[in-house]
């Protein structure tokens, strides 16, 4: 028999929560959290890169819309956005919806692992549902994210799916589930935006079980390529404490709760703060987003993933590829 997923616990003081669908408390140390649309709310005032306030209220709006579908939700979460035109807003709500698809693909890639697991499966940083929907069906899963009006949107489409997973807003520096009860973590693009990384990796530190399987992906600090989140190239090779005046430089915006790792950062990180032995990969460029580059960036992905089959190439390219994948078994 699987494994059943835990239930929420305090992020305080990992005690009993009671309550209702507008606001539980801990039985232990009398903190009071609300409840959106059956999401509870269990985030602390810990410096992130979202205003929590705005979220909570976005959420509320997003919940008002009753049974509209996920993609309509997606849409009007991406055009609230200001400057953002309809391709990017069509593009980014069509990655929402196709957002199980590319997690299958995934799930019998790099993190069969992951999908082999009997759980219980925690995703840190599950925004909009894609992975938690595209897990077999018998495996229990949990899903935190910092942003509870992308949890509205996840929990519509894991609806749309027949599924139901538990969610929660949190944090991943204060994990609100007991310890030890994990079987395998996955955190896919979250490293790179916590406000403070070592608390997260003491977190799955304490939440996974023996033998548990952790999976991560990251863009590259030392990429070749632009960074990712800004579209500047060569942010990550000027010292942290100059990166965000050169982003602010070149673009005008500001550069905050983006730290790019490097593939030795990261493996360094994780084997100082947990027990996980940890591996690192390049991994290709997926057809999928090749179709939606422009010429110019899908020749040089296309090239990208012709040098990944060169011998002493791949190893190289761990280094200055435009991001990597982590693979950590606890023992």
């Amino acid at each position: 028999m699987a494994p059943q997923a835990p239930d929420w616990c305090c992020p305080r003081c990992r005690g009993p929560l009671l309550g209702d669908e507008l606001s539980i408390r801990c039985a232990s140390c009398g903190a009071a959290y609300d409840v959106v649309a059956g999401i509870p709310d269990l985030r602390l005032p810990i410096s992130a890169w979202i205003d929590f306030d705005r979220d909570k209220a976005e959420a509320r709006r997003l919940a008002a819309y009753g049974a509209a579908s996920a993609e309509a939700l997606a849409r009007e979460v991406f055009q609230s956005r200001p400057h953002w035109t309809d391709e990017r807003v069509t593009l980014r709500t069509r990655q929402v919806v196709e957002g199980p698809v590319r997690a299958r693909h995934e799930l019998a890639g790099w993190l069969a692992a992951v999908a082999a697991s009997p759980g219980p499966v925690l995703e840190i940083g599950c925004g909009t549902g894609g992975l938690l929907a595209a897990l077999p069906a018998g495996i229990p899963a949990l899903g935190i994210d910092v942003s509870l009006a992308w949890l509205v949107v996840a929990r519509r489409l894991l609806l749309e799916r027949g599924r139901h997973p538990p969610l929660a807003a949190a944090l991943g520096e204060a994990v609100p589930l007991p310890a030890a009860c994990f079987g395998a973590i996955v955190a896919l693009d979250v490293i790179e935006h916590v406000g403070n990384l070592g608390r997260v990796l003491t977190e799955v530190e304490r939440v996974s079980a023996p033998g548990a399987v952790l999976t991560c992906s990251t863009p590259n600090r030392f990429s070749l390529g632009a960074e990712p989140h800004v579209g500047v190239w060569g942010v990550g090779w000027f010292p942290r404490p100059f990166q965000a005046a050169y982003v602010k430089a070149r673009t005008g915006e500001e550069y905050r709760f983006a730290r790019l790792l490097s593939a030795r950062e990261a493996l360094r990180l994780i084997s100082r703060h947990t027990s996980f032995v940890p591996q690192a990969s390049a991994p290709p460029i997926p057809t999928e987003e090749i179709v939606r580059f422009s010429r110019r960036r899908a020749a040089l992905a296309r090239a990208y993933n012709r040098l990944r089959r060169v011998p002493g190439v791949r190893a190289l390219l761990l280094w200055v590829g435009p991001f990597f994948q982590i693979t950590a078994r606890k023992p």
